[in-house]
């Protein structure tokens, strides 16, 4: 009977064992999951890698207004100082308001606030990542323009909230710690005075012609030639190994294949996820068919899984702010890229490159990772000096291809790239959009006066 029983418990011992055998291996991490994040190749320097979704939405540039007086605050360490204390205010009592023109020609001329622009309409529910706390915006679809002011009372201000492509308002208060201080701050950092330039060409708002209900739009320029070097780089190149290595769960499964003459694509058969590669102009597409299906997301969660996934791998080579977004017809999901910053500027290179831009698309992970191969490094092998045309002179240039101010819809300092001998040159322009969409850059003529069209002269009508 003793044997009997000891045989019975050896069998439920081997039997237990080769349970938890089985478990272990099913509930086991992949390949990926396996690896350490110190064993992931790190691609980018961690200055640039991001704190959270609302520093990738954080506006371009932020105006300051003082007694008339403006500035420009472009991306770098002020202006993510400020950005920081922008997102932990928190946004309460939004509604609906119509400014009257008695109030637009007050603030802009009077009253001590920040502008914060952004290049292009966001929708709101984007632009609410960049504020912390639970309240939504709601009333506009999108917005582009973003107005702090007051006294600072008890640490609150008003915010406006403006969508100049539905001439509507929406305002909201918010808490803001030392605001009057943190004003006083922000006139220390280093920008030249600006001027408004309105669509009519004056520098003043005319009150009798701004009717109930108009928001207007000012265009801020030197009326001195600012100075900006123009920079010189060589660019540095990522390894697609390395990118295998970051990007599928085992790096030894993908099998690669030809498609055309100069691109090649790694496929993952067990998890469908695949890597297109372009050897002629070091572009990549990643794609993971999992992570396109799930439960509807949000920006706010889009971009932090973004965040997560960039910073794993430090896959932001530079300064990267949200451009644009754009809605996949297919799936409903949202795709968002990403432009390069250098010195504070947008980088505008040939769409062909893709070096100044990376496309992402987010749901349940990142299931579209699109980028250039080739990168700028840290700092630049040359700078030279040179600079940013004058507020006349940009008027000429716009008057000889048959437009002026009423045609514009933006106008903003930014670095136009060209290869040249293996080398990146960054030209210093202004990047004028016009209200047809159509976009042209203003450079410094080498003759030291006037300006110059660089490319194809656009057509504004």
């Amino acid at each position: 009977m003793k044997e009997h029983l000891k045989s019975l418990a050896l069998i439920f011992l081997v039997g237990a064992s080769l349970l938890q055998t089985g478990i272990l291996w099913y509930s086991s991490p992949s390949y990926q999951e396996k690896r350490n994040v110190e064993d992931i190749p790190k691609i980018g320097h961690e200055t640039f890698q991001k704190k959270g979704g609302y520093q990738l939405i954080s506006p371009p540039e932020i105006l300051l207004h003082r007694e008339g007086r403006q500035q420009r605050i472009l991306p770098g360490k002020e202006y993510w100082s400020l950005t920081d204390q922008l997102h932990r205010a928190r946004l309460e009592d939004i509604r609906t308001v119509e400014p009257s023109p008695a109030q637009w020609i007050g603030l802009m001329k009077n009253e001590p606030g920040l502008e914060l622009r952004f290049h292009q309409d966001f929708p709101a529910d984007v632009v609410n990542t960049f504020f912390s706390g639970n309240e939504e915006i709601h009333g506009l679809q999108f917005i582009n323009r973003i107005w702090l002011f007051g006294e600072g009372d008890n640490n609150r201000v008003t915010i406006w909230l403006i969508s100049d492509r539905e001439q509507s308002v929406l305002e909201g208060t918010a808490l803001i710690r030392d605001y009057t201080d943190w004003l006083d701050q922000a006139e220390r950092f280093k920008g030249e005075l600006l001027h408004p330039v309105f669509p009519d060409g004056k520098s003043n708002l005319d009150k009798k012609k701004l009717r109930d209900g108009e928001i207007p739009y000012a265009f801020y320029l030197p009326e001195k030639s600012p100075v900006v070097n123009r920079l010189t780089f060589r660019p540095k190149k990522i390894d697609v190994n390395d990118m295998i290595l970051i990007l599928f769960r085992n790096p030894y499964n993908p099998k690669r294949s030809q498609v055309f003459d100069s691109t090649y694509i790694y496929m993952d058969s067990d998890s469908g996820r695949t890597l297109q590669h372009n050897e002629q102009n070091q572009t990549m597409v990643y794609n993971n068919p999992l992570n396109e299906t799930g439960e509807e997301s949000s920006p706010s969660n889009d971009l932090a899984t973004i965040t997560t996934f960039m910073n794993r791998h430090n896959g932001w080579t530079g300064n990267f702010l949200l451009d644009r977004v754009e809605m996949d017809l297919d799936n409903g999901s949202n795709n968002y890229i990403f432009q390069l910053y250098l010195k504070g500027y947008p980088v505008y290179a040939s769409e062909r490159s893709g070096l100044n831009t990376i496309r992402l698309t987010a749901r349940q992970g990142v299931s579209t990772y699109e980028r250039s191969l080739h990168y700028f490094s840290p700092q630049p092998s040359r700078e030279e000096k040179s600079r940013l045309p004058t507020r006349n002179e940009v008027l000429t240039a716009l008057k000889s291809v048959g437009s002026d101010w009423a045609n514009l819809r933006s106008i903003h300092p930014g670095y136009q790239a060209a290869l040249k001998e293996k080398k990146m040159e960054l030209e210093p322009v202004w990047v004028i959009q016009f209200q047809n969409g159509k976009q042209g850059f203003l450079a410094a003529s080498e003759e030291g006066r006037g300006a110059k069209w660089i490319g194809a002269k656009p057509n504004p009508s």
